[in-house]
């Protein structure tokens, strides 16, 4: 394997990882790219892994309208193939005949002299198409929900989910926004106000929680000096829909992962306890929290809980398919298959039916996912009111494709009579 120092070597090595079951982009590419690179090829590595990911299905037509046998191309080389036309077809300031030479001496080196002659021949053809125009990807005169797979690249069966659910028009808008890089949430420390920040910069704040435009250059030296935490705007502005700073104390954030949302609880004043089951979630959650103090941090499998006393409100940020947040996390919807719909819908229900277990009455529950369908979101709910009758729906809200956050979360506030 070339060394992670050569950018699109680890763009590379970083798709072929974060492609492969329970691995996350991120985190793969965090741990690929070497610390001693270049901060502009460092830059190019993350753009081309992100960007291949974010537009794959589009990409992988392209090439496949000029293969001779697509079906027989390797994972790998399909995936170095449309790496180099991501940067043929979206980073104008390289030129095209730099992203072909470099991309046949990356496939030599990989994959032999054949394959790079495939390679060559086969982006030399891209570098002639023009992969924005619509009617490209209709010229086989496909289904309406094939052509939406292929131009905003999400596997159909996503496509014919959201149709199903919400019809053509808010499917080609939820697919258009998670095409688009998120905008930059933050959340503030303890005692840093919105007003330390260039105004220019922000686009919309509550409380701790800020908005910023794509680019705020001074935002790595902010988190460097613990000023400010990265954390999706749209997550945080659920809470706040949701009434977060009215919820009867103590709160236990059942699944906190890596406690983002516990951070923001307890800055507002509330008492919060934090628990996951899955041991590297539960290592960086205490590394999160442990210059706070009076947040207790323990392991825990929502099903079982394990308090000997009863919190008044019980936060659910449940396991999810994620089709939400793909903007920001674009190797899911390659990963995820029509199963773990069922199959997080179960695990989403028995975490609720623990919740309501251990409330007492007037106790409230919350229910959050980052997806986009109907069986984890609005089903679920009904589903679980049917079952627990002593409960009532106070609110459900959502972030929606009208707020251009390229981010949809739903939230469900509940309570027991």
């Amino acid at each position: 394997m070339l060394q992670a120092s050569e950018p699109r070597a680890a763009a590379l090595n970083t798709v072929l990882d974060a492609l492969r079951p329970g691995r996350d982009l991120q985190m793969v590419l965090d741990g690929i790219l070497d610390p001693e690179m270049d901060p502009r090829d460092r830059s190019l590595a993350t753009e081309l892994a992100y960007g291949y990911l974010r537009y794959k299905g589009r990409l992988d037509y392209v090439l496949d309208c000029y293969l001779k046998s697509p079906g027989r191309l390797s994972g790998n080389l399909r995936a170095l193939m449309g790496l180099a036309a991501y940067e043929i077809f979206f980073l104008d300031r390289i030129p095209d005949y730099a992203s072909v030479s470099r991309a046949v001496a990356l496939a030599r080196k990989r994959f032999g002299a054949g394959m790079s002659s495939v390679v060559n021949a086969v982006l030399r053809k891209c570098c002639r198409v023009d992969a924005f125009d619509p009617d490209f990807f209709r010229q086989d005169n496909p289904s309406q929900e094939l052509f939406l797979s292929r131009f905003y690249a999400c596997p159909e069966w996503i496509v014919q989910l959201w149709r199903k659910d919400y019809g053509i028009d808010a499917t080609r808008e939820y697919l258009k926004q998670s095409l688009q890089k998120p905008a930059a949430g933050i959340r503030l420390a303890p005692g840093s106000e919105p007003s330390g920040l260039d105004q220019d910069m922000v686009l919309q704040s509550i409380g701790p929680s800020v908005l910023l435009r794509d680019i705020y250059p001074e935002l790595e030296e902010l988190e460097s000096q613990g000023k400010v935490c990265r954390q999706s705007f749209a997550g945080q502005k659920l809470l706040w829909d949701l009434g977060l700073e009215s919820w009867d104390p103590p709160v236990w954030d059942m699944c906190a992962g890596r406690g983002g949302k516990t951070m923001l609880m307890s800055s507002q004043g509330l008492q919060v306890w934090a628990s996951d089951s899955y041991p590297p979630r539960l290592t960086g959650l205490k590394k999160e929290l442990q210059k706070q103090t009076g947040i207790p941090v323990f392991a825990a499998r929502g099903q079982n809980p394990p308090l000997k006393k009863a919190p008044g409100t019980v936060l659910v940020d449940a396991p999810c398919t994620g089709l939400g947040v793909l903007s920001r996390r674009p190797d899911t919807k390659w990963k995820r298959r029509p199963q773990d719909v069922l199959e997080l819908s179960r695990v989403q229900k028995e975490l609720l039916a623990s919740a309501a277990g251990i409330l007492p009455q007037n106790g409230r529950l919350i229910y959050i996912t980052c997806t986009l369908t109907r069986q984890e979101n609005q089903d679920q709910v009904a589903d679980f009111l049917d079952a627990h009758q002593d409960f009532e729906c106070l609110q459900t809200c959502g972030t929606g494709a009208d707020e251009n956050l390229g981010e949809f979360f739903f939230g469900a506030k509940l309570q027991r009579r």
